[in-house]
């Protein structure tokens, strides 16, 4: 089952916030989408305000690990792109945030970041793109932003629907390597034999900030390395998209342990299948996108247009 909701002006510390605070010619809408294991995940609908219908592509953002939905970055972007007459939806998976419960008729269930499993992401997307049907889209750009952009990716590489006119990758190093380091599985996997799958490994389990993970998490990412980065037996999911795809990391996110430039190689060595491919290092950018919403957008409309996912009120009759 799979609703969607139009919500309505919110309240913060007694404020009432306007929907279109920063710009009269944009709306914005909060929607709701349930996925088969009964989750509510939640989302915000940006487009031109007194759209008489909706317009394909529909841009369908994906959050990084650790943020949600309603983060100002991503908003920003929303907001950016629907005065260039794009739609946006930017949604939540039940890996938003650190940690998450969620009110199942089975009782709460924990997720987030910290307690989320990989394979689940095919559901929430599942969940999302149902959704987009019922507000009347049909085709869509999947763009995830860092962790996103895997699930994004994985979700392609397992579904391959014609709707999904271009997969964009944006700073998904997690698209190319895991990060997370190879010598707590055996801690890990112990606590998943005795019932204790929830419990957090020790803090600073990532390798460049202060985190931690649930040792079902950690477990997990073996799938993960598989279905991302290939077997033997399997092609990296990179290699089995056909849809155009579309990569950039910001230089200012370069380190020995980020060589960005050789993902993008990485990346664009294995796109064997995708009939498109746009993949570029954006000057003056990190990982985060604050203060540099307007840069992400010229650079992902130049490429959305360049294989001609140009918004209605920019296509000029013949």
């Amino acid at each position: 089952m799979n609703r969607s909701t139009p919500g309505r002006n919110g309240y913060r510390g007694g404020r009432r916030l306007s929907r279109n605070v920063l710009d009269s010619g944009i709306e914005e809408h909060i929607v709701y989408s349930e996925t088969g294991d009964g989750l509510e995940l939640r989302g915000a609908l940006i487009r031109p305000k007194g759209a008489k219908r909706p317009v394909d592509p529909l841009l369908l953002w994906i959050h990084t690990r650790q943020q949600s939905f309603a983060d100002a970055e991503y908003i920003g972007i929303g907001r950016h792109l629907a005065r260039q007459g794009y739609h946006f939806l930017s949604i939540d998976t039940r890996g938003h945030d650190f940690g998450a419960w969620y009110r199942t008729p089975d009782g709460p269930t924990l997720h987030g970041s910290a307690w989320e499993r990989f394979p689940d992401c095919v559901q929430d997307i599942d969940a999302w793109l149902e959704t987009a049907r019922h507000l009347g889209y049909g085709d869509l750009v999947l763009i995830g932003h860092g962790f996103g952009g895997a699930k994004a990716l994985h979700f392609q590489a397992q579904r391959q629907l014609a709707r999904i006119k271009a997969v964009v990758l944006a700073s998904s190093g997690s698209s190319v390597r895991d990060k997370l380091p190879p010598h707590l599985t055996e801690l890990a996997e112990k606590l998943v034999a005795e019932g204790r799958g929830v419990d957090l490994l020790p803090w600073g389990t990532g390798e460049n900030y202060a985190s931690a993970v649930s040792a079902e998490y950690y477990v997990s990412r073996s799938i993960l390395r598989k279905e991302l980065y290939g077997t033997p037996d399997l092609p990296p999911a990179i290699a089995r998209v056909r849809c155009p795809v579309i990569a950039w990391f910001g230089r200012l996110e370069d380190r020995p342990k980020r060589p960005v430039a050789e993902f993008l190689e990485w990346l664009g060595s294995n796109a064997v299948k995708s009939p498109h491919v746009d993949f570029f290092l954006i000057d003056g950018v990190g990982f985060f996108y604050r203060g540099k919403e307007e840069v992400i957008v010229q650079h992902l409309a130049a490429s959305l247009q360049r294989i001609g996912l140009v918004p209605e009120r920019l296509v000029r009759p013949a």
